[in-house]
């Protein structure tokens, strides 16, 4: 989850590490530091602070140092509170070697007992320390590269690790084990990090490490080495098609609002990507070889973490209807550990923004280690599980910098629903007309979510009522339940409210003992088949005087009398609309945590990738 820049070349790197950091920093930011080689002293210029970027920047202030080489970091905390000691880099004891790490050692406890016991000590409270202070055990001067393989060979768990040396500066060292990181290629200079964002502004030609993977990376070139066969891995350079404009605010106050209103755009490009012909689905990354299998499956998982669970959610009830296969959606840590009974004739469908979730790479690798067919919807290309799963499709959102998703939720929708419709003309279980219909009706929806983001100031209104609020209940019924488990999520990853998401029909169980008239019940009621029982839902939340906010579809007056407030989506087929009523919970979750002062983009204890269990 934390973030990793490496630069070395002919440039100051100083400069280029902190422009790094800042495309990282959505990684991770209770802590940051870098690491330059000195020239004029011979030594290692190490500096880190407690806390966001800013804080660093604060402290280089008046510092010129030249050097063309250096290692940053942005730290997500795992062993060891957000502290200055605690931040990385992390240093041997006599300040020639640094090192930066992304991942947990499981196995850091009984080596740090080793290394106290042969006298070495240590200065962090984290497992990283323990790694640096390993490779300075094995270290012999001019063979830093054996010292950091033995290390690595020590070490236990799913790392990324980047490594400069004074004695040794002409080259970084960089290993790979699970969690991501690529090498910028340049001109004359190249660049590690553990995403693309951060030297997009110098080079889109990239490589990527795959697991067990060394790197030496000096000005003139990369050399890759296996660790398990020890051979010189040969890869050709993959191409960044977007440019780093995209991954910038673009004159909004926070990314977030940005990616909120790009959700439009995505769905389009999305449908006109994958559109061909009239009324062909096409997806470039599926194979007839793909196809024939996704013919034969009897079962089909959908596993993954967080807001893409419940996409996940919302395909259950897509590729049930209209695939007419047993479907099950699961969280990637609990699938992982209940020994699920898959084989060669089930899919699972892995759900992922970052293609880097670690519970989500364990799934799909004992997936794979059970024999069943493994698909991945991603959006960052090149990413690990993408790479890994038998089939992928990309979900075409682009950058996503907001740790809060929107846009790439939406796009998993989208996705998952084109999906559906593909593997249902595939196998057969829907007509020709129902088929044309769906698609037609699907053109529509980018305009639809044009027209519902028109409500951002209505939706203000209401939150500027009830942003002083401590308590929210969500409610939703089919497609709709996941989307009031988003809804509630999005208020809780960003205004810290304490907000849960249910079943409608599961009120009376439970939830219905909070409502009063203090009690906010945001009720998803559009035009679908459990619409009159959401009626009633709403009818028991009146009696009680609760609050109601509704999202139905537009003239719905019914509604409309007895909600408080009343946003509306345009009339469309229900398996379209969480698509659309999602997005005016985003609005509302951004609404009210603004006006809460929240950081938005960088809420408490969240990052964006999480790549730790």
């Amino acid at each position: 989850m934390c973030g990793i820049v490496g630069y070395i070349g002919n440039q100051n790197a100083l400069p280029i590490l902190l422009k790094g950091l800042e495309h990282l920093e959505y990684r991770g930011y209770d802590s940051a530091g870098v690491a330059c080689l000195n020239h004029q002293k011979d030594s290692l210029f190490v500096i880190k602070e407690k806390g966001k970027l800013s804080a660093l920047k604060e402290q280089l202030k008046g510092i010129h140092l030249l050097s063309n080489a250096g290692i940053g970091h942005t730290r997500w905390a795992t062993h060891g509170e957000p502290s200055r000691a605690n931040a990385h880099p992390h240093t041997d004891p006599h300040n020639r070697i640094a090192l930066i790490h992304n991942g947990i050692i499981e196995n850091y406890s009984s080596l740090k007992s080793d290394l106290r016991r042969k006298g070495v000590r240590f200065r962090s409270e984290t497992d990283t320390e323990v790694a640096v202070h390993m490779i300075a055990s094995f270290y012999k001067k001019g063979n830093l590269t054996e010292a950091f393989r033995k290390a690595v060979e020590k070490l236990h768990g799913f790392f990324a690790f980047v490594v400069l040396s004074k004695d040794e500066p002409g080259q970084l060292l960089a290993f790979k084990r699970s969690n991501p990181l690529a090498i910028g290629l340049g001109d004359g200079e190249n660049f590690i990090a553990s995403d693309v964002t951060a030297f997009l502004p110098y080079t889109n030609r990239v490589l990527y490490l795959e697991d067990d993977e060394f790197a030496v990376v000096t000005r003139e070139k990369v050399t890759i080495t296996s660790l398990k066969t020890g051979k010189v891995v040969n890869r050709k350079p993959s191409t960044i098609r977007w440019s780093i404009s995209q991954a910038q605010k673009g004159g909004y106050p926070h990314f977030m609002l940005k990616e909120i209103f790009e959700q439009p755009r995505v769905l389009e490009e999305t449908i006109s990507k994958r559109l061909r012909k009239g009324e062909n689905i096409f997806f470039d990354t599926l194979s007839k070889k793909i196809d024939r299998k996704f013919k034969k499956i009897q079962k089909i998982y959908l596993v993954s973490c967080g807001t893409a669970y419940h996409a996940g959610l919302v395909g259950n009830y897509m590729l049930g209807k209209y695939v007419r296969i047993p479907v099950e959606a699961t969280v990637s840590s609990e699938f992982r550990y209940e020994d699920p009974v898959i084989g060669s004739k089930d899919l699972v469908i892995l759900i992922t923004q970052s293609g880097e979730t670690a519970d989500t790479l364990a799934a799909l690798r004992l997936a794979k280690e059970k024999k069943a067919l493994t698909l991945a919807i991603v959006n960052v290309v090149g990413s690990t599980i993408a790479r890994d799963a038998d089939a992928m499709i990309y979900t075409q959102a682009g950058p996503e910098i907001g740790v809060a998703s929107t846009k790439a939720y939406t796009a998993q929708l989208e996705t998952l629903l084109l999906f559906t419709l593909y593997l249902a003309r595939l196998r057969k279980t829907i007509n020709a007309d129902d088929f044309s219909k769906l698609l037609r009706e699907f053109k529509k929806i980018p305009g639809y979510a044009a027209a519902v983001l028109k409500q951002a100031k209505a939706i203000e209104t209401c939150a500027r009522k009830h942003y002083h609020r401590r308590n929210f209940l969500y409610l939703g019924r089919g497609y709709n339940f996941p989307t009031a488990l988003e809804g509630a999520l999005k208020l809780k990853e960003i205004s810290y409210a304490h907000a849960h998401g249910y079943a409608a029909g599961e009120m009376k169980h439970g939830p219905i003992a909070l409502i009063d008239h203090e009690q906010p019940v945001i009720c998803i009621a559009p035009e679908s088949k459990t619409y009159d029982k959401m009626i009633s839902n709403i009818e028991e939340i009146r009696a009680r005087e609760g609050i109601v906010i509704a999202i139905g579809t537009e003239k719905d007056k019914n509604l409309m009398s007895l909600a408080d407030d009343f946003f509306s989506i345009p009339k469309t087929h229900e398996v379209f609309s969480s698509i659309l009523t999602v997005l005016v919970l985003q609005l509302f979750a951004y609404k009210v945590a603004v006006l809460n002062g929240r950081d938005v983009d960088q809420p408490r204890n969240l990052a964006k990738s999480v790549t730790v269990e």
